[in-house]
């Protein structure tokens, strides 16, 4: 009878090298994790995960409303992590979610960076994305 799998009679797994993953299979996965936990982790792992996680793909549509950090972080954090979402979408922003930690600054920063051929939807309880499209266009 062969010993159960994991006790040591199996032959030893190759290792693998995740850092050699493609591009779009990395970004494939990372998208799926949202905005604050792909600023929060895979970027930090090895450069070909970080520039998978800068891919402005992965930015057009940024979703910082609920995720547990948005009650847990510190704001000003949570704004700065906003900042670097916008600045990877490369001016192809399509939507931004956020509460509690978004100021009439953050949205100016929006506003100004994404492209003015893009119609930008953004939800928040005190402010309609007419608002930031039209301040986008007037800065």
């Amino acid at each position: 009878m062969a010993p159960p799998t994991g006790t040591g009679g199996d032959p030893p797994v190759p290792a693998r090298d995740w850092s050699v993953l493609p591009l779009d299979a990395l970004a494939s996965i990372f998208v799926k994790l949202g905005a604050i936990k792909i600023l929060m982790g895979p970027g930090l792992v090895c450069r070909s995960w970080l520039q998978a996680a800068m891919l402005p793909e992965l930015w057009r549509s940024v979703d910082m409303a609920w995720h547990r950090a948005v009650d847990a972080e510190r704001v000003d954090v949570l704004r700065a992590m906003a900042k670097v979402a916008v600045d990877r979408s490369g001016g192809r922003l399509e939507a931004f979610k956020g509460r509690r930690f978004v100021t009439d600054e953050l949205l100016h920063y929006i506003g100004e960076r994404f492209a003015p051929t893009n119609s930008l939807k953004a939800r928040h309880p005190m402010y309609s994305s007419d608002n930031i499209v039209n301040t986008g266009r007037q800065l």
